[in-house]
Formats: structure tokens, C-alpha cells, sequence
């Protein structure tokens, strides 16, 4: 049987599958958005491999336990997630440790494999981007980049034309480019010179300038934003939104028919987390970051709930 790597969509996710990948592997991402499985998913699983490799992926426990109940299950993140029976941890965050020494999932996974390459650093600059020159790990990444003749400018640049891929909901090119990456000898060159991704990342850049520029509220040092957008923009827009202080809350009708993501970046968001997990929404998140799939009639009664914590202190 091959060993199936089921992983994230975003650059880190694919960074660090590409770091595991070899030819005995087969990778995949679930539904773009989807923070669980379909039950079809989960039945091609259990019926097709012995052992799942799931990878900067905060897969929602239902989803987890029932795959760890038929095939052998290890997890490489960096996420804060509710540990489950039977699923083997390689994730220090869970353990206590520090965010800044474990900046993504491709360091974790880099740590654990002994490979520090582009792909380890690409997934550092694609979670944290302009924040991670304010951390402890932005001397490490300083001299790689001085190594490697290359500028942070440029490592933001390939993360953008990756993420391209997700953002357009292509999943079928985000399982590809793992492939893609782990092949090329040269990756800052096939990142940089791939047009389909470039052209695919201005196409993106004009709806994220469309949605950062649209109409916003403001409640003290909260930011709401609403969208309607038909591509998987809603982390970068609140990245962008948030300067390091206060809280972006991020809304967007646009991208599931039943349903609506909400994404919340701000001091901190362990609660806001406990909170959507334990409404039964598939939700997850980091120390500042919480990431929700909600229903739409209830999805203003939530957003009232995130204020209210927010305001208390949360």
C-alpha cells in the first residue's frame, strides 16, 4: 500500500508535504476550504492505504477519529488542536513550546526529516510574512537568505504565485505542485518563472486590493470586513487587514453555498476557537489565529459572540 500525505492547501501545507514526498507517496488536499473530510473521503481512505501522513492540516476530530480507527495515523503541525487517541503527534506547539521557534509546519517538518532548504523557509515566510521580521527566528531565516543570495522580497513573491493555486480553488494544481517542487532541482526558478501561478497571482491580487479597499466597520480596535468573493482569499485579506494590535475579523458569504467562513486574527484566539468547536463548526486555528466553517443563519449570532469575548478580554 502506498502512504498517503493529505495535507494543507496553502504554501506551507504544500512545502512540507513536498519535504516528505518520495515516490512511494501519494498526496492530496481536501476540498479547498474543507477543514474536515466527505464521507467519500474518508471512505477512499480507510479502504486505500495503512498509514496517513496528515500535514499543517487542523483536521476536525470527527474526521480524524474516524480514519485513526482504520489506518495509522501521524500528524506534522504547528497548530493548536485537541490531541486524539491513537494518532501519533510530531507538533511541539502542542507540547507547550515556543510559536517563534516553530514558525510553520514545514520547520517542523525540516526539524524532524534533517533537511533545512527552501521549502523549509518558504513555509515560515508564508504563514508569518512581514510579521516574522519581528521574531526571535528572523536571524535564521536572515542567513539563509544571505546564503542563497536571495531577498525576503522574493521568498514573499514565491509564496504568493504558490498560493495562487488554492486561492483560484484549483485543487487539482495545489496536489501537483507538491509533486512539482519535490522534482525540480532548481525550485526558486520554477516557482519564479511558472506564468500559469503568475498569472493566476495578479488575478488574485486585484480581488484581495478589491476586498481590502471595500467597506469596512469598526468597533474600537476591531476591524470587520464583509465579502462576497468567490475565491479562498479570506486569511490573506485579514493578514493584511491586521497591523499586529487589536483584532480583523473577516466575513465571507461568497465561497461555500450553505455556508460562511469566518477568520479572525488578533491578540489571541484560543477561546474564540474552544468557542466555534464547541457550537459544532469545523474550526481551528493558532495562538492568533482562528479559522471557522459556520452556517449562514447562524453565522451574525457568532460574529456577536466573537465581539463579546473580544470586549471581555478573550
Amino acid at each position: 500500500m502506498y502512504r498517503l500525505i493529505l495535507h494543507h492547501w496553502d504554501t506551507d501545507g504544500i512545502c512540507s508535504a513536498a519535504l516528505l514526498y518520495d515516490e512511494e507517496c501519494i498526496n492530496v488536499t481536501p476540498k479547498i476550504g474543507n477543514y474536515f473530510l466527505e464521507e467519500e473521503e474518508i471512505e477512499w481512505i480507510t479502504s486505500n492505504f495503512e498509514e496517513v501522513w496528515i500535514v499543517d492540516l487542523a483536521l476536525h476530530e470527527n474526521s480524524l477519529k474516524k480514519i485513526v480507527e482504520k489506518v495509522k495515523v501521524r500528524v506534522f503541525d504547528h497548530h493548536l488542536t485537541k490531541k486524539i487517541e491513537g494518532v501519533s503527534y510530531i507538533n511541539p506547539i502542542m507540547e507547550g513550546d515556543d510559536e517563534e521557534k516553530w514558525p510553520s509546519a514545514s520547520w517542523v517538518v525540516g526539524e524532524h526529516i534533517g533537511i533545512k532548504n527552501l521549502l523549509s523557509y518558504l513555509g515560515v515566510v508564508g504563514d508569518w510574512e512581514e510579521r516574522i521580521k519581528r521574531t526571535r527566528f528572523y536571524p535564521t531565516l536572515e542567513r539563509f537568505m544571505e546564503e542563497n543570495n536571495l531577498s525576503f522580497e522574493e521568498l514573499h513573491e514565491m509564496v504568493y504565485l504558490i498560493d495562487a493555486n488554492y486561492k483560484m480553488g484549483d485543487k487539482k494544481e495545489v496536489e501537483e505542485a507538491v509533486k512539482n517542487l519535490w522534482r525540480a532541482e532548481d525550485k526558486a526558478s520554477f516557482i519564479m518563472n511558472n506564468e500559469k501561478w503568475r498569472r493566476r497571482k495578479e488575478k488574485i491580487e486585484e480581488e484581495i486590493k478589491k476586498a481590502i479597499e471595500g467597506e469596512e466597520e469598526r468597533i474600537g480596535n476591531i476591524i470587520i470586513k464583509r465579502m462576497n468573493c468567490p475565491y479562498n482569499i479570506i486569511s490573506t485579506v485579514a493578514r493584511k487587514l491586521w497591523d499586529g494590535n487589536g483584532y480583523v475579523i473577516v466575513i465571507n458569504d461568497g465561497y461555500f453555498r450553505e455556508n460562511c467562513q469566518v477568520y479572525v486574527r488578533g491578540n489571541t484566539a484560543g477561546e474564540l476557537i474552544d468557542i466555534a468547536v464547541g457550537r459544532g463548526y469545523v474550526a481551528g486555528g493558532k495562538k492568533n489565529v482562528m479559522g471557522a466553517i459556520v452556517p449562514k443563519d447562524e453565522c451574525e449570532e457568532f460574529i456577536e459572540k466573537i465581539l463579546e469575548v473580544i470586549k471581555n478580554g478573550g
